[in-house]
């Protein structure tokens, strides 16, 4: 009986030393959910950010995209209004040469430009 006796205290011990590393990797089981749990609640809460993120991207693209069309027609107006004085100061520079210096549109629009400046 003392073999057996021998035995089971053997096999006590290790069923002792098998129930301890089943509880630690239990434990250790339990830690790496929790901690999986708190990389998918992160991931979601980055993917909700990221498409965020990618929605004021396109709000603000858009946006520069309308004021470069915008600043392209101000540019064009400003264009079409600078070439029509022009003309109109020739036509008047016809009309009276002798009065062209003072009706100097480059001079009047540099002046206004000034002005705008100073606002």
């Amino acid at each position: 009986m003392a073999f057996f006796s021998g035995r089971a205290s053997m096999l006590e011990v290790q069923n002792r030393a098998l129930i301890k590393s089943a509880r630690e990797r239990a434990q250790r089981i339990s830690e790496l959910e929790g901690e999986l749990q708190q990389a998918e609640q992160m991931s979601k809460r980055l993917e909700a950010e990221v498409e965020r993120l990618k929605a004021e991207r396109e709000h603000y693209h858009n946006r520069v995209l309308a004021l470069e069309q915008h600043n392209r027609e101000v540019t064009e107006a400003a264009t079409q209004y600078s070439l029509w004085g022009q003309s109109l100061e020739r036509e008047l520079a016809k009309i009276e040469p002798d009065g062209a210096r003072r009706r100097d549109f480059g001079a009047w629009s540099r002046s206004q430009a000034g002005t705008l400046k100073k606002r």
